[in-house]
């Protein structure tokens, strides 16, 4: 049974990619595009914002689990961050390449840990502020706009709708972070706009019917993946549509790190007890919490232990 079947669209962290989806022929690894877009009085450029544990209390009342510690750095979303309709009408795409080009970043590498530091979605020893700054100069010089951790933006959802439709793929099934829900579309008949508005922020998978192509994102990462059948698309057709790269035999979602760097910058012993203590002084996660909650309130917490 094939992994769209047992509902097992995205991989663990450390599988290599080709593995999981060995159904396919080969799988890209897509960056998340910049975009350049004048907006006037807003303090950051990135989708997230940090916010005081009072605010978070406001806002959202799984907070609340949430002691008053001295330690806790969250994130909220930046409400001054363009919407698809601004980005549409105003945005200009800008590649990771024209990022790296125009800064000190060496790599995809150092620009991925830069924007993952950016939204706290790493622990403190992990996290690159050094790369933050320099990518932070370089956007606010320039109006340019990290892109959204997590969702497929308008962009990529354009270049979607564009390959699916000159491939003659017409309708393509689309599912949820939690395989809750699952819709069909009909692409006859769409633009780019009208498909973008369809996909959901929280609609990760997109396939169509003979999954001859597979589209796959999670939370807080800047990448997605695209597992093609090459009898029906081309790698010529991907590389046009979207940037990024193709994966090899050891490629995984952990691509950002070498071999071992995780391991040698987090004291993992340590790390097991903060996380074990956090977990135990905010009261856990009731079993009797439904899946989804929970989901939500660890998506909450994640990266906020600094």
């Amino acid at each position: 049974m094939s992994e769209i079947e047992n509902k097992n669209l995205y991989p663990d962290e450390e599988t290599p990619v080709l593995k999981h989806y060995s159904e396919f022929d080969r799988v890209y690894i897509g960056l998340l595009p910049f975009f350049k877009l004048d907006k006037e009085h807003c303090e950051s450029n990135s989708s997230k914002k940090v916010i005081s544990i009072e605010e978070a209390r406001k806002k959202d009342k799984l907070f609340e689990k949430i002691g008053n510690h001295s330690n806790v750095t969250i994130y909220s979303p930046n409400e001054c961050y363009p919407s698809d309709e601004e980005i549409s009408q105003n945005g200009k795409k800008v590649t990771w390449k024209e990022v790296i080009q125009n800064t000190k970043l060496n790599d995809n590498k150092e620009l991925n840990k830069a924007l993952m530091t950016s939204i706290g979605a790493f622990k403190k020893k992990l996290q690159r502020e050094d790369l933050l700054e320099i990518l932070n100069q370089f956007s606010d010089k320039n109006n340019i706009w990290h892109p959204s951790e997590g969702a497929f933006d308008f962009f990529t959802k354009s270049s979607i709708f564009e390959i699916l439709i000159s491939n003659g793929i017409y309708e393509v099934d689309v599912e949820d972070e939690f395989y809750e829900n699952k819709k069909t579309i009909d692409l006859n008949g769409l633009t780019p706009n009208d498909f973008s508005e369809k996909i959901d922020i929280k609609d990760y998978y997109i396939y169509d019917n003979n999954k001859s192509i597979l589209f796959a994102i999670s939370w807080d990462y800047f990448f997605f993946f695209i597992a093609i059948n090459e009898k029906v698309f081309s790698k010529e057709s991907i590389e046009t549509k979207f940037e990024g790269f193709w994966a090899d035999e050891k490629s995984s979602h952990l691509w950002t790190w070498e071999e071992g760097e995780i391991e040698q910058l987090l004291n993992t012993e340590n790390e097991e007890k903060l996380v074990a203590t956090t977990y135990k002084n905010n009261g856990g996660v009731s079993a009797k919490t439904n899946n989804s909650n929970k989901n939500k309130l660890w998506s909450k917490l994640k990266g906020m232990w600094t």
